[in-house]
């Protein structure tokens, strides 16, 4: 999706996906908080997942209508723009690749 390259449709074209790797627990928890600020001013709240204490993903679709609307668009790029420090090992991945090639958050330095 060129406008929010980090988001991927799904198959079945019903949703959008994002997943990555947070530098550590606390900052994949941080993310998550932040995101529930953001769908709850929103009204519009995605699926997160939480695995391995750090790997992050997000789906969003309306489950009103069975698929993809506008509101699902906007808060995906609202979550995009939460800071987050990414595991800076999984930022060389060929999955990294999305997240180190557009503007987020500078990635500290920190050990995997």
């Amino acid at each position: 999706m060129p406008a929010l390259p980090r988001w991927q449709l799904s198959e079945d074209n019903k949703l959008i996906r994002t997943r990555f790797v947070a530098r550590d627990w606390a900052a994949a928890m941080r993310f998550f908080n932040g995101v529930s600020a953001i769908a709850e001013a929103e009204g519009h709240h995605p699926d997160l997942h939480l695995t391995n204490f750090r790997e992050v993903s997000v789906e969003l679709s309306t489950h009103a209508i069975g698929g993809l609307s506008l509101p699902d668009l906007v808060l995906a790029a609202k979550i995009d723009a939460i800071d987050v420090p990414l595991s800076a090992k999984w930022l060389k991945s060929p999955e990294g690749q999305p997240y180190a090639s557009t503007p987020k958050t500078a990635c500290p330095a920190a050990a995997d």
